[in-house]
């Protein structure tokens, strides 16, 4: 599944950028961020392997607020201002939310335990399913669990359904990898639609608009440099 999304094209990579399309729908999916447009354009800065970026708000009342994170402390900058590390629990979800669904099939790698899951027919496509999380695929207190439908033919995410135990513990999710499309070997989805357990029908959709590599330098994403570079570890807040 990894060879077949491009993984090893990630080290040639030192930063990337990413504009995104964040529509949410319904009342939940209004209440579940904080953009003050339900249609948000975002600019995603990201170093690869790392919980290391930043987003930057593209359009609507909040346009050009930066929320970013750097091993795992949060930080703003509002426009005309100076930017600010402190605890934000927006920049804290969503910044490497986002980047943690672009970056999956390289970052799962990193699991410990594994189950096979069935077959399944997924948009008339015929899927195999994987477990996989880390240390046990039972169910853990603050460890997040993944099912991974794959493409029988050609080996690449349909559907991708989680846990989100970091902000509810009976939250979950799935989030369908359409649209895939080819950036120099690293095969990216056009478009990931989300469902969650807590509404009907979708609560959001993002869609990666543009891919570029190497735009931003990594000193832009580590505002503070004397903080330790924490890489893939996900620390505590």
């Amino acid at each position: 599944m990894g060879e077949a999304h491009g993984m090893k094209h990630w080290g040639n990579i030192e930063t990337y950028s990413v504009l995104l399309e964040d529509q949410f729908f319904g009342l939940i999916g209004k209440s579940a961020h904080a953009y003050k447009t339900d249609s948000a354009r975002l600019q995603l800065d990201y170093i690869p392997g790392t919980f290391d970026g930043r987003l930057t708000i593209l359009n609507g009342k909040k346009k050009d607020e930066r929320w970013g994170v750097q091993s795992w402390q949060t930080y703003k900058k509002l426009p005309g201002e100076k930017l600010i590390f402190k605890k934000d629990k927006d920049a804290q979800f969503w910044v490497p939310t986002y980047q943690y669904f672009i970056e999956f099939p390289m970052r799962i790698q990193k699991a410990t335990a594994f189950a096979y899951a069935g077959e399944q027919m997924i948009n008339g496509v015929s899927c195999l399913g994987i477990i996989a999380s880390w240390n046990t695929i039972r169910p853990q207190k603050d460890i997040d669990q993944y099912l991974i439908w794959i493409n029988q033919e050609n080996k690449r995410i349909v559907k991708l359904e989680y846990t989100i135990r970091e902000q509810f513990k009976f939250l979950t999710g799935a989030v369908y990898y359409n649209n895939y499309q080819n950036y120099n070997g690293l095969w990216l989805p056009g478009n990931m639609p989300v469902e969650s357990n807590i509404k009907k029908g979708l609560l959001h959709e993002m869609r990666v608009l543009e891919f570029q590599p190497n735009q931003v330098s990594v000193e832009d994403l580590r505002p503070k440099p004397n903080l330790k570079v924490m890489g893939d570890d996900k620390g505590s807040d």
